[in-house]
């Protein structure tokens, strides 16, 4: 398992525990509450930023719009 796995389920344990802790009943459902925040959390945090548009794609946008701007009206 890689350290990036480990650390998604080590923190999604710590969710699921916090959540409980809060809880005052219905302790299976906080745990699972708990975790799929911290799974979301998670995902936005360090997937979601590596989707947007790599550094490629950047370059070629700038690209078009110098040469778009080059055109004679």
């Amino acid at each position: 398992m890689s350290r990036k796995a480990k650390a998604f389920w080590i923190t999604v344990v710590l969710g699921a525990v916090l959540a409980i802790a809060v809880a005052d009943e219905n302790w299976p459902m906080a745990a699972i509450f708990g975790a799929a925040v911290v799974a979301s959390l998670w995902v936005f945090v360090h997937a979601y930023p590596r989707d947007l548009a790599p550094p490629a794609d950047r370059r070629h946008e700038n690209t078009l719009r110098r040469k778009a701007g080059l055109k004679p009206h």
